[in-house]
């Protein structure tokens, strides 16, 4: 009896033992693959910081930023973790302090390249990119993840076959200890169910964490799926068909690739071929954009293991797009040097053509047969001084002078030349709005910039119609900015221009802001009216939007930025004057071209001005330094030869008599004094200029500065004896 009971005793000693070496398997199982888990999301948050990093280097969206902080905080929390779980294991506790020094130059790494990219610009960034500094660390930070994974798999490994070693053991002891005595069996029945609980728990949160690490690669913002060494679908996320717009009928496994790269969209084949191709080994990239909807994609293959490969998809749309607007940019920067250059040279032509000119026509008596002829003449060179400025402002390139103005109280003067210039036939309605902004704009170019949209409404509106003139305040969100890659989101004053004419086509909208493109008959257009009113938006800070219809006619908007923390002030209107204002001061002429010179040199003297020339900056300072106690007034060249330009010239002189009135002639808005901030006896006048501008100019600087002698209007513009 007491033999049994010691036997008895003996078997529920062992098989007591054997179930607490059970439980404790599985508790080690459990923090293995706590381990495991936190060992991966270390990876995949190491990951999401250098997605988040190159997209923000790639596209400078600020929203890329969030998933890249949010990532290196979670960096952080995980290495911690992984310290505190192995803090039992002196293998995994040094490969951690080897890893840490190396995770730490990762994330410098990233902070680094998005610090450059904020100071410096994407090139700054992407040279830091491209030393491959990051992809080294991040391989050395993959190999020594996986070397951690591997070792906690081993123990892993063991702990299970401990595990169910001590599972086996305690079913044997139960089994025998039933036949000693029922009582026994009773209880090791207990602790079997027990235990089976206990096991089922188990393999429920082991779930549960499967679960989430789907939910995780569903989240991936790239579209992901594999495929077996056949080319059959194994497993993908959500991203990959919404991205490539696959019917979710064909995504089940199984499925072969050919059969998905049927179901593509239209204009996808590009992407079809790529798709079919999966005999290749290699690694391969192709890019396609749908003719559909416009969307673009980059496709990656790569081979896996064992066979098979994984196809990345990537919508590379807004990328696509920025490099267009850059491509758009170069374009119009190449244009706009090529214009700067013919502009400077043939407006000294027009300079030489336009005030011979006019001298010519004084000189002529009132009843002169030659008077029209001249006329007719003057006309033509105004006319090409005027195309040369449609192109200076297409290209941005034209003399600006932007004050603050109301639209709206331009808008009457203006419509009562639209009605005398468009016709009877055209209706012309003029909306203003209460509370309207003060906009900054150059009113002249306003002005022109109206002229050009109405007369292109008339042209639309062959046999009548309605020409609605709009003002408005808008403000321009960062939706529409981000729409719009060239437009700054904040506030605008807008000029609208609605016609109810012909409309345009999609396919003339694209191109309707492109110099000399015209859909009107030969000699009916240049081509530059609608590119001009682009120019001067751009170069004035604004935006321009056209909204067309074919048969409902065409809306376009002049976005004009607010004018905010200055004074309103009138816009200048110019008064016709019978007279040319005289004067008896010393002007300094500083001109390369000898026939420009001749031409301002003449004007000058014709009006009575004592006038010394030179010809370039050395010649200006050494005249200006025999008569620098006569010199009243400086007319200069933007553009000199010699090394000095016109205003190093003016800075010497300006030392040598701090306030001399100084005239700069040019025109071309990229001369460095056209950029320069101007003083009140610092002003410029734009090549062309004409005889009588001269004169008012030259007249109203000396009045200004009061550094000349008194000056008279004493003589007829158009009388023989002035000229």
């Amino acid at each position: 009896m007491a033999a049994t009971i010691l036997l008895v005793g003996a078997v529920g000693l062992l098989t007591s033992f054997e179930f607490t070496n059970t439980r404790q398997a599985r508790v080690m199982v459990r923090h293995t693959y706590e381990v495991i888990t936190t060992v991966d999301e270390l990876r995949i948050a190491v990951r999401a910081a250098e997605s988040g990093q190159r997209g923000y280097l790639l596209t400078g969206r600020e929203d890329y930023l969030t998933p890249y902080r949010d990532a290196v905080g979670r960096v952080e929390q995980l290495r911690d973790d992984l310290v505190r779980l192995t803090g039992n294991n002196q293998i995994q506790q040094q490969r951690l302090r080897l890893f840490a020094p190396l995770l730490a130059r990762k994330l410098e790494e990233l902070a680094l390249t998005v610090q450059a990219r904020n100071e410096r610009g994407p090139e700054a960034a992407m040279a830091l990119v491209q030393t491959d500094l990051g992809q080294h660390l991040m391989d050395e930070i993959d190999s020594t993840l996986a070397d951690l994974r591997a070792e906690e798999e081993r123990l892993l490994y063991a702990r299970r076959r401990a595990g169910e070693r001590a599972e086996t053991n305690a079913r044997i002891l139960a089994l025998g200890g039933s036949a000693l005595a029922v009582g026994l069996l009773a209880f090791g029945a207990r602790l079997l169910t027990r235990s089976r609980s206990q096991l089922m728990a188990s393999e429920a949160e082991q779930q549960f964490m499967a679960q989430q690490m789907l939910t995780a690669f569903d989240s991936i913002s790239q579209g992901i799926a594999t495929f077996d060494a056949g080319g059959s679908l194994v497993r993908w996320n959500e991203r990959f068909a919404a991205l490539l717009g696959l019917p979710e009928a064909v995504m089940h496994p199984g499925t072969p690739c050919e059969a998905l790269a049927e179901r593509l969209p239209v204009g996808s084949a590009p992407i079809l071929e790529f798709i079919n191709s999966v005999d290749a080994d290699e690694p391969a990239i192709v890019e396609s954009t749908r003719p559909s909807d416009g969307r673009s994609f980059e496709l990656r293959r790569a081979g896996m293991p064992g066979g098979g490969f994984v196809l990345t998809v990537t919508d590379t749309t807004e990328r696509v797009r920025a490099d267009a607007i850059a491509r758009d940019a170069q374009r119009l920067q190449a244009m706009g040097q090529l214009t700067g250059g013919i502009a400077h040279d043939f407006n000294n032509l027009l300079t030489v053509i336009v005030g011979n000119l006019d001298m010519a026509n004084a000189m002529l008596e009132p009843n002169s047969p030659l008077l029209s002829r001249l006329d007719r003449a003057i006309w033509a060179a105004h006319r090409g001084a005027s195309l040369t400025q449609q192109l200076l402002a297409f290209a941005r390139k034209q003399p600006l002078a932007p004050m603050p103005i109301n639209l709206a109280a331009l808008l009457p003067d203006m419509a009562d030349l639209l009605r005398r210039t468009l016709g009877e036939n055209i209706e012309i309605e003029v909306r203003d709005a209460p509370g309207l902004w003060t906009a900054m704009a150059d009113p002249a170019q306003v002005e022109s910039a109206l002229l050009n949209l109405a007369l292109n409404a008339r042209d639309a509106m062959t046999d009548g119609g309605r020409l609605t003139i709009e003002v408005a305040n808008k403000v321009l969100d960062r939706d529409y900015a981000r729409r719009h890659a060239e437009v700054t989101q904040g506030d605008y004053v807008v000029l609208s221009v609605a016609d109810t004419g012909t409309g345009m086509s999609s396919e003339v909208l694209a191109r309707v802001f492109e110099p000399f493109f015209t859909t009107k008959e030969p000699g009916k257009g240049t081509g530059l009216g609608l590119a001009m009113v682009f120019g001067f938006a751009k170069q004035s800070g604004g935006h321009v939007n056209i909204r067309s219809q074919p048969g409902r006619g065409t809306t376009v908007s002049l976005f004009l930025p607010r004018a905010v923390g200055v004074e309103l002030v009138g816009a200048p209107h110019p008064v016709a004057s019978a007279e040319l204002p005289r004067g008896s001061a010393t002007v300094l002429v500083v001109e390369d071209d000898d026939d420009v010179r001749a031409v301002a040199v003449t004007i000058l003297r014709d009006l009575g001005y004592r006038v010394l020339s030179a010809t370039d900056g050395a010649d200006a300072l050494r005249l200006f330094d025999a008569h620098a106690a006569s010199v009243d007034l400086l007319l200069i060249d933007v553009v000199l030869p010699g090394g000095m330009n016109g205003g190093e010239v003016a800075r010497r002189l300006g030392e040598r008599r701090p306030g001399l009135p100084t005239l700069f002639m040019t025109g071309y808005s990229e001369d460095p004094a056209v950029h320069e901030r101007r003083a009140d006896h610092v002003q410029l006048i734009g090549k062309p200029f004409q005889r009588v501008q001269l004169a008012q100019k030259v007249a109203e600087m000396l009045r200004t500065t009061d550094a000349a002698a008194p000056v008279v209007s004493a003589a007829k513009a158009g009388s023989r004896a002035q000229a």
